[in-house]
Protein backbone atom coordinates (compact mmCIF):
# COMPACT_ATOMS: atom_id res chain seq x y z
CA UNK A 1 0.00 0.00 0.00
CA UNK A 2 1.58 3.40 -0.70
CA UNK A 3 2.34 6.00 1.47
CA UNK A 4 0.57 9.28 2.01
CA UNK A 5 2.09 12.21 0.08
CA UNK A 6 2.90 13.52 3.16
CA UNK A 7 4.98 10.74 4.60
CA UNK A 8 6.74 10.92 1.69
CA UNK A 9 8.59 14.10 2.56
CA UNK A 10 9.69 11.83 5.51
CA UNK A 11 10.24 9.15 3.68
CA UNK A 12 12.99 11.20 2.04
CA UNK A 13 14.61 12.38 5.16
CA UNK A 14 15.27 8.59 6.58
CA UNK A 15 16.74 7.87 2.93
CA UNK A 16 18.87 11.27 3.51
CA UNK A 17 19.85 9.93 7.06
CA UNK A 18 20.70 6.53 5.24
CA UNK A 19 22.89 8.07 2.19
CA UNK A 20 25.42 9.51 5.26
CA UNK A 21 26.17 6.03 5.47
CA UNK A 22 25.87 4.26 2.23
CA UNK A 23 28.76 1.92 0.76
CA UNK A 24 30.11 2.15 -2.88
CA UNK A 25 28.41 -1.32 -3.23
CA UNK A 26 25.04 0.46 -3.15
CA UNK A 27 25.41 3.26 -6.35
CA UNK A 28 21.70 3.87 -6.11
CA UNK A 29 21.55 4.89 -3.15
CA UNK A 30 24.07 8.27 -4.21
CA UNK A 31 20.62 9.52 -5.72
CA UNK A 32 20.85 12.39 -2.90
CA UNK A 33 24.48 12.91 -3.20
CA UNK A 34 23.60 13.72 -6.84
CA UNK A 35 20.84 16.31 -6.00
CA UNK A 36 23.39 17.96 -3.98
CA UNK A 37 25.64 17.74 -7.03
CA UNK A 38 23.13 19.58 -8.64
CA UNK A 39 22.35 16.48 -11.08
CA UNK A 40 18.92 15.79 -11.01
CA UNK A 41 18.46 13.49 -13.86
CA UNK A 42 20.99 11.06 -12.17
CA UNK A 43 19.51 11.19 -9.19
CA UNK A 44 16.31 10.49 -10.72
CA UNK A 45 17.89 7.57 -12.52
CA UNK A 46 19.28 6.46 -8.62
CA UNK A 47 16.51 6.26 -7.11
CA UNK A 48 14.05 4.78 -9.78
CA UNK A 49 16.28 1.60 -9.29
CA UNK A 50 15.44 1.37 -5.24
CA UNK A 51 12.32 -0.76 -4.10
CA UNK A 52 9.87 1.16 -2.44
CA UNK A 53 10.70 4.77 -3.67
CA UNK A 54 7.94 5.39 -6.16
CA UNK A 55 6.91 8.84 -4.06
CA UNK A 56 10.43 10.07 -3.85
CA UNK A 57 10.90 9.38 -7.20
CA UNK A 58 7.76 11.14 -8.63
CA UNK A 59 8.76 14.12 -6.23
CA UNK A 60 12.46 14.51 -8.06
CA UNK A 61 10.42 13.90 -11.45
CA UNK A 62 9.06 17.34 -11.41
CA UNK A 63 12.45 18.59 -10.89
CA UNK A 64 13.00 17.89 -14.27
CA UNK A 65 9.84 18.62 -15.70
CA UNK A 66 8.32 15.05 -15.58
CA UNK A 67 4.95 14.49 -13.48
CA UNK A 68 3.64 11.01 -14.50
CA UNK A 69 4.65 9.50 -11.24
CA UNK A 70 2.68 12.04 -9.08
CA UNK A 71 -0.31 11.41 -11.90
CA UNK A 72 -0.07 7.78 -11.69
CA UNK A 73 -0.16 7.81 -8.20
CA UNK A 74 -2.04 10.63 -6.64
CA UNK A 75 -3.86 11.80 -10.30
CA UNK A 76 -7.85 10.65 -9.20
CA UNK A 77 -10.12 13.52 -9.27
CA UNK A 78 -13.53 14.67 -6.83
CA UNK A 79 -15.59 17.46 -8.28
CA UNK A 80 -18.05 19.30 -6.21
CA UNK A 81 -21.50 19.37 -7.55
CA UNK A 82 -23.75 22.18 -8.68
CA UNK A 83 -20.61 24.26 -8.20
CA UNK A 84 -19.28 27.97 -9.82
CA UNK A 85 -16.15 28.41 -10.18
CA UNK A 86 -14.49 32.23 -10.36
CA UNK A 87 -11.07 33.01 -10.87
CA UNK A 88 -8.50 32.00 -7.43
CA UNK A 89 -6.44 35.13 -7.31
CA UNK A 90 -8.99 37.80 -7.45
CA UNK A 91 -10.67 35.66 -4.42
CA UNK A 92 -7.31 34.77 -2.51
CA UNK A 93 -6.67 38.66 -2.66
CA UNK A 94 -9.96 39.85 -1.28
CA UNK A 95 -10.21 36.88 1.50
CA UNK A 96 -6.83 38.15 2.57
CA UNK A 97 -7.48 41.72 3.27
CA UNK A 98 -7.23 41.90 7.23
CA UNK A 99 -5.87 38.68 8.16
CA UNK A 100 -2.29 38.36 9.41
CA UNK A 101 -1.59 34.71 8.32
CA UNK A 102 -2.17 32.93 4.74
CA UNK A 103 -1.60 29.62 4.55
CA UNK A 104 -1.22 27.61 0.93
CA UNK A 105 -0.44 24.18 0.40
CA UNK A 106 0.74 22.18 -2.24
CA UNK A 107 0.87 18.58 -3.67
CA UNK A 108 4.97 17.43 -3.67
CA UNK A 109 3.85 16.13 -7.25
CA UNK A 110 2.57 18.92 -9.47
CA UNK A 111 4.80 21.75 -10.18
CA UNK A 112 1.85 24.18 -11.31
CA UNK A 113 0.83 24.46 -7.31
CA UNK A 114 4.56 25.96 -7.09
CA UNK A 115 3.63 28.44 -9.70
CA UNK A 116 0.35 29.11 -7.92
CA UNK A 117 2.48 30.36 -5.15
CA UNK A 118 4.62 32.88 -7.12
CA UNK A 119 1.21 34.25 -8.21
CA UNK A 120 -0.30 34.53 -4.60
CA UNK A 121 3.25 36.22 -3.23
CA UNK A 122 2.51 38.69 -6.00
CA UNK A 123 -0.83 39.14 -4.83
CA UNK A 124 -0.37 39.25 -1.44
CA UNK A 125 2.88 41.44 -1.48
CA UNK A 126 0.33 44.39 -2.65
CA UNK A 127 -1.63 44.15 0.81
CA UNK A 128 1.92 43.92 2.65
CA UNK A 129 2.60 40.58 3.25
CA UNK A 130 6.22 40.32 3.24
CA UNK A 131 7.76 37.09 4.60
CA UNK A 132 7.86 33.52 3.26
CA UNK A 133 8.02 30.89 5.80
CA UNK A 134 8.05 27.53 3.50
CA UNK A 135 7.98 24.02 5.05
CA UNK A 136 11.11 22.93 2.58
CA UNK A 137 13.58 25.76 3.69
CA UNK A 138 16.31 24.33 5.70
CA UNK A 139 17.73 26.18 8.97
CA UNK A 140 20.56 27.72 6.91
CA UNK A 141 18.26 29.09 4.08
CA UNK A 142 16.55 32.87 5.71
CA UNK A 143 19.88 33.93 6.13
CA UNK A 144 21.67 32.38 2.69
CA UNK A 145 18.80 33.78 0.76
CA UNK A 146 18.75 37.50 2.05
CA UNK A 147 21.73 38.23 -0.49
CA UNK A 148 22.88 34.97 -1.56
CA UNK A 149 20.97 31.99 -4.77
CA UNK A 150 18.97 29.94 -4.67
CA UNK A 151 20.42 26.62 -4.63
CA UNK A 152 20.67 22.97 -3.96
CA UNK A 153 21.34 23.78 -0.27
CA UNK A 154 17.87 25.99 -0.02
CA UNK A 155 15.32 23.14 0.55
CA UNK A 156 14.52 19.28 -0.28
CA UNK A 157 11.75 20.78 -3.17
CA UNK A 158 13.46 23.65 -4.64
CA UNK A 159 15.29 21.95 -7.24
CA UNK A 160 12.03 22.41 -9.09
CA UNK A 161 13.01 25.53 -11.39
CA UNK A 162 9.11 26.69 -10.98
CA UNK A 163 9.85 26.64 -7.06
CA UNK A 164 12.71 28.25 -7.48
CA UNK A 165 11.45 30.72 -9.75
CA UNK A 166 9.18 31.90 -6.96
CA UNK A 167 11.56 32.13 -4.67
CA UNK A 168 13.76 34.51 -6.83
CA UNK A 169 10.52 36.41 -7.32
CA UNK A 170 9.86 36.92 -3.06
CA UNK A 171 13.73 37.88 -3.05
CA UNK A 172 13.31 40.28 -5.49
CA UNK A 173 10.31 41.74 -3.77
CA UNK A 174 12.39 42.24 -0.46
CA UNK A 175 11.00 39.35 1.41
CA UNK A 176 12.22 37.68 4.49
CA UNK A 177 12.48 33.69 4.52
CA UNK A 178 11.51 31.76 7.52
CA UNK A 179 12.51 28.94 8.63
CA UNK A 180 9.79 26.68 10.64
CA UNK A 181 10.27 22.61 9.77
CA UNK A 182 10.81 20.29 13.08
CA UNK A 183 11.49 17.03 11.95
CA UNK A 184 11.69 14.92 14.34
CA UNK A 185 12.44 11.62 12.83
CA UNK A 186 9.07 9.70 12.51
CA UNK A 187 7.38 11.41 15.23
CA UNK A 188 4.48 13.51 13.23
CA UNK A 189 2.50 14.90 16.60
CA UNK A 190 6.23 16.51 17.57
CA UNK A 191 6.53 17.46 14.13
CA UNK A 192 3.27 19.53 14.08
CA UNK A 193 3.57 21.05 17.58
CA UNK A 194 6.69 22.16 16.69
CA UNK A 195 5.91 23.34 13.41
CA UNK A 196 3.02 25.98 14.78
CA UNK A 197 5.53 26.37 18.01
CA UNK A 198 8.48 27.74 15.11
CA UNK A 199 5.49 30.06 13.10
CA UNK A 200 4.12 31.59 16.65
CA UNK A 201 7.39 32.45 17.31
CA UNK A 202 8.18 34.02 14.64
CA UNK A 203 5.18 36.12 14.76
CA UNK A 204 5.81 36.77 18.29
CA UNK A 205 8.86 38.83 17.73
CA UNK A 206 7.29 40.34 14.55
CA UNK A 207 4.62 41.78 15.42
CA UNK A 208 3.87 44.37 12.79
CA UNK A 209 4.39 42.12 9.86
CA UNK A 210 2.13 39.83 7.85
CA UNK A 211 3.15 35.89 6.84
CA UNK A 212 2.37 33.68 3.83
CA UNK A 213 3.03 30.27 4.52
CA UNK A 214 3.52 26.85 2.44
CA UNK A 215 3.36 23.67 3.52
CA UNK A 216 2.68 19.88 2.65
CA UNK A 217 -0.67 18.07 1.96
CA UNK A 218 -2.57 18.14 5.68
CA UNK A 219 0.15 20.48 7.55
CA UNK A 220 -2.96 23.46 6.80
CA UNK A 221 -5.72 21.24 8.40
CA UNK A 222 -7.31 23.12 11.35
CA UNK A 223 -9.50 20.30 12.18
CA UNK A 224 -7.75 20.24 16.06
CA UNK A 225 -8.93 16.66 16.40
CA UNK A 226 -6.45 15.92 13.75
CA UNK A 227 -3.48 17.37 15.12
CA UNK A 228 -2.06 18.85 12.00
CA UNK A 229 -0.32 22.13 12.22
CA UNK A 230 -2.45 24.68 11.34
CA UNK A 231 -4.77 23.54 14.20
CA UNK A 232 -1.91 23.21 16.61
CA UNK A 233 -1.12 27.08 15.17
CA UNK A 234 -4.42 28.11 16.04
CA UNK A 235 -4.46 26.67 19.64
CA UNK A 236 -0.78 28.49 20.20
CA UNK A 237 -2.04 32.25 18.79
CA UNK A 238 -5.24 32.56 18.69
CA UNK A 239 -4.84 33.53 15.39
CA UNK A 240 -7.42 32.25 12.46
CA UNK A 241 -5.46 32.00 9.18
CA UNK A 242 -6.81 31.87 5.71
CA UNK A 243 -6.17 28.35 4.93
CA UNK A 244 -5.92 27.63 0.95
CA UNK A 245 -5.81 24.27 -0.65
CA UNK A 246 -4.70 23.37 -4.36
CA UNK A 247 -7.42 20.19 -4.55
CA UNK A 248 -7.95 19.00 -7.88
CA UNK A 249 -5.38 19.22 -10.41
CA UNK A 250 -5.86 18.33 -13.86
CA UNK A 251 -3.37 15.17 -15.73
CA UNK A 252 -3.08 14.38 -18.78
CA UNK A 253 -5.18 11.28 -18.40
CA UNK A 254 -8.13 13.29 -16.68
CA UNK A 255 -8.16 16.38 -18.69
CA UNK A 256 -11.63 14.99 -20.46
CA UNK A 257 -13.37 15.11 -16.89
CA UNK A 258 -13.01 18.35 -16.44
CA UNK A 259 -16.51 20.45 -16.28
CA UNK A 260 -14.93 23.75 -16.71
CA UNK A 261 -12.09 24.87 -18.88
CA UNK A 262 -9.87 28.10 -17.85
CA UNK A 263 -6.15 28.81 -17.93
CA UNK A 264 -6.17 30.35 -14.58
CA UNK A 265 -6.66 28.87 -11.47
CA UNK A 266 -10.11 28.80 -9.54
CA UNK A 267 -12.34 28.53 -6.50
CA UNK A 268 -15.10 26.28 -6.12
CA UNK A 269 -18.02 27.97 -5.12
CA UNK A 270 -21.81 26.67 -3.90
CA UNK A 271 -24.93 29.81 -3.27
CA UNK A 272 -22.34 32.30 -3.45
CA UNK A 273 -19.93 30.66 -0.49
CA UNK A 274 -16.35 29.48 -0.76
CA UNK A 275 -16.65 25.44 -0.76
CA UNK A 276 -14.16 23.84 1.83
CA UNK A 277 -11.48 21.50 1.23
CA UNK A 278 -10.83 18.48 3.18
CA UNK A 279 -9.21 19.76 6.83
CA UNK A 280 -11.66 22.51 6.77
CA UNK A 281 -9.69 24.64 4.27
CA UNK A 282 -11.30 28.32 3.67
CA UNK A 283 -10.92 27.97 0.12
CA UNK A 284 -10.58 25.23 -2.32
CA UNK A 285 -7.79 25.86 -5.32
CA UNK A 286 -8.39 23.83 -8.79
CA UNK A 287 -5.96 23.99 -11.38
CA UNK A 288 -8.28 22.84 -15.13
CA UNK A 289 -5.72 21.57 -17.75
CA UNK A 290 -5.25 24.99 -19.58
CA UNK A 291 -3.77 26.44 -16.20
CA UNK A 292 -1.58 23.04 -15.80
CA UNK A 293 -0.93 23.80 -19.08
CA UNK A 294 0.29 27.32 -18.74
CA UNK A 295 2.68 26.69 -15.61
CA UNK A 296 5.87 27.70 -16.95
CA UNK A 297 5.16 30.91 -18.46
CA UNK A 298 5.86 31.99 -14.91
CA UNK A 299 9.71 31.42 -15.98
CA UNK A 300 8.99 32.92 -19.32
CA UNK A 301 8.22 31.70 -23.07
CA UNK A 302 8.33 28.58 -25.02
CA UNK A 303 12.55 28.88 -26.27
CA UNK A 304 13.71 26.43 -28.80
CA UNK A 305 17.34 25.33 -28.30
CA UNK A 306 19.25 23.36 -31.02
CA UNK A 307 21.62 20.66 -29.80
CA UNK A 308 23.44 17.39 -30.90
CA UNK A 309 21.28 13.94 -30.63
CA UNK A 310 22.73 11.44 -28.47
CA UNK A 311 22.37 8.02 -27.81
CA UNK A 312 20.39 8.31 -24.21
CA UNK A 313 18.26 10.18 -22.41
CA UNK A 314 19.95 14.15 -21.52
CA UNK A 315 18.84 16.93 -19.23
CA UNK A 316 18.73 20.13 -21.05
CA UNK A 317 19.83 23.36 -18.71
CA UNK A 318 19.97 26.84 -18.97
CA UNK A 319 21.22 29.18 -16.22
CA UNK A 320 22.11 32.93 -16.11
CA UNK A 321 25.56 33.74 -16.69
CA UNK A 322 26.83 33.99 -13.21
CA UNK A 323 24.74 31.50 -11.64
CA UNK A 324 27.16 29.59 -9.67
CA UNK A 325 27.54 25.45 -10.01
CA UNK A 326 25.00 24.71 -7.29
CA UNK A 327 22.44 27.60 -8.31
CA UNK A 328 19.12 25.74 -9.49
CA UNK A 329 18.63 26.28 -13.45
CA UNK A 330 16.26 29.16 -14.25
CA UNK A 331 14.39 25.64 -16.47
CA UNK A 332 15.46 22.01 -17.40
CA UNK A 333 14.02 19.47 -19.55
CA UNK A 334 14.82 16.23 -20.29
CA UNK A 335 15.92 15.21 -23.71
CA UNK A 336 15.05 11.69 -25.04
CA UNK A 337 17.96 10.21 -26.99
CA UNK A 338 18.02 11.51 -30.22
CA UNK A 339 16.52 14.65 -30.58
CA UNK A 340 18.19 17.65 -32.30
CA UNK A 341 15.99 20.73 -30.38
CA UNK A 342 14.12 20.99 -27.07
CA UNK A 343 11.92 23.77 -25.38
CA UNK A 344 12.98 25.84 -22.35
CA UNK A 345 10.80 28.41 -20.33
CA UNK A 346 12.65 32.09 -20.70
CA UNK A 347 12.43 35.17 -20.46
CA UNK A 348 14.53 37.79 -22.49
CA UNK A 349 18.57 37.69 -21.71
CA UNK A 350 21.50 35.42 -21.67
CA UNK A 351 21.93 32.01 -20.61
CA UNK A 352 24.64 30.12 -20.15
CA UNK A 353 22.92 26.45 -21.60
CA UNK A 354 24.18 23.35 -20.13
CA UNK A 355 23.82 19.41 -21.13
CA UNK A 356 23.44 16.75 -17.80
CA UNK A 357 24.60 13.03 -18.89
CA UNK A 358 24.29 10.52 -16.33
CA UNK A 359 27.71 10.63 -15.62
CA UNK A 360 27.94 14.54 -15.38
CA UNK A 361 27.96 17.67 -16.62
CA UNK A 362 28.67 19.69 -20.06
CA UNK A 363 28.65 23.39 -20.79
CA UNK A 364 27.00 23.91 -24.65
CA UNK A 365 27.69 27.63 -24.83
CA UNK A 366 25.95 30.32 -24.62
CA UNK A 367 22.53 31.82 -26.13
CA UNK A 368 21.09 35.29 -25.93
CA UNK A 369 16.37 34.50 -26.28
CA UNK A 370 15.48 37.84 -27.93
CA UNK A 371 12.33 40.06 -26.86
CA UNK A 372 10.11 38.46 -29.17
CA UNK A 373 9.69 35.16 -30.80
CA UNK A 374 13.07 33.29 -32.12
CA UNK A 375 12.20 32.32 -35.93
CA UNK A 376 14.44 29.52 -35.44
CA UNK A 377 16.01 27.40 -32.58
CA UNK A 378 18.80 29.14 -30.89
CA UNK A 379 22.01 27.07 -31.00
CA UNK A 380 24.62 27.62 -28.10
CA UNK A 381 28.15 28.62 -28.91
CA UNK A 382 31.38 29.39 -26.64
CA UNK A 383 32.20 32.47 -24.81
Amino acid sequence: MPISPTAALRVAFLMIVACATATAAEPPSDWYKRLQENRPLAALHGVRQMPGMDQVAAQIGVFVGDETGGCTLFGRLAFPEDAEYRDALDTITEAASGRRVVMLNESHFRTVHRAFLLRVIERLHAQGFDALAAETLNSRAPSQLRNGPVDVDTGFYTPDPVFAAAMRRAQGLGWDFVHYEAMRDNDRAAREAGQARNLADWLERNPERRLLVYAGGSHISKVADDGWMAARFIADTGIDPLTIQQSATACPETAGEWPVQSASALVAFRAGVPMRGSGHADLMVLHPPAAVDDAKSVLGAPTRICIAPTKTETLLRAFSPGDPALAIARDQVRVPKGARSALLWLTPGRYRIEREHLDGRQTLGYTVVPGGAAQSCLSPVGG
